[in-house]
């Protein structure tokens, strides 16, 4: 194991000590971890804070497991709703160029940056902001593990960032609302590559064909 200054184990993942196993592991390449377990695993690792995505949560396990099935290799991501910045950090580390990252908290944003740091990341810009509208250029492929209404509202935005070919990874929908969110994006332009069923929540995986429903 590799010493830790105390300062700075008080700094980290305090969350954590309230979990039994303090370490976890998703999907086939990641583990949850301070940040000194050593491990032949890829590690993502947090500062002490609030934003929502630390591991746990079915929607991010969900989206993490989906994003190791896909290339990655040179491509750019934006995160909506970024949180900790774990989606992120994670596309990073399976080889995307770069993660452009927003939410519309300001402590979130500080832990993204923080976070970014701590997992040596490089390539990832995480600001505050309420939505897309400002942001501009094209993405291959779009997070947004958040409420289904907030999806809903920035799909147009979504529509504008992406181009034939990008994929979009939305998470956060209660099934009730599964068919309304799929059907929306698919008038867009979108096919579903994947659409998963979790406890309570879903988490849709399309792919921009450009054929308009």
């Amino acid at each position: 194991m590799c010493k830790i200054p105390e300062k700075l184990r008080g700094m980290l993942m305090s969350w954590r000590w309230k979990d039994e196993n303090k370490s976890f592991e998703i999907g086939k390449n990641f583990i949850i971890a301070p940040p000194w377990v050593e491990t032949e695993k890829e590690k993502i690792t947090f500062v002490e804070g609030e934003s929502f995505g630390t591991g746990v949560h079915e929607t991010t396990i969900s989206c993490i497991e989906i994003l190791e099935d896909m290339d990655l290799k040179g491509k750019s991501v934006l995160d909506i709703g970024a949180g900790s910045g774990i989606l992120s950090i994670a596309a990073l580390k399976l080889g995307a160029k770069k993660a452009v990252g927003f939410d519309i908290d300001k402590k979130a944003v500080l832990e993204c940056k923080e976070n970014a740091k701590l997992n040596n990341v490089r390539g990832l810009d995480c600001f505050r902001a309420d939505s897309a509208k400002n942001i501009n250029g094209k993405f291959d492929l779009v997070f947004a593990n958040i409420f289904f209404d907030i999806i809903l509202s920035m799909k147009d935005d979504i529509d504008r960032l992406t181009e034939k070919g990008s994929y979009i990874l939305l998470s956060g929908i209660v099934w009730e609302e599964n068919f309304t969110v799929k059907s929306a994006f698919e008038k867009l332009g979108f096919g579903v590559v994947k659409n998963l069923f979790l406890k309570d929540y879903t988490t849709i995986l399309l792919k921009k064909i450009g054929v308009f429903l």
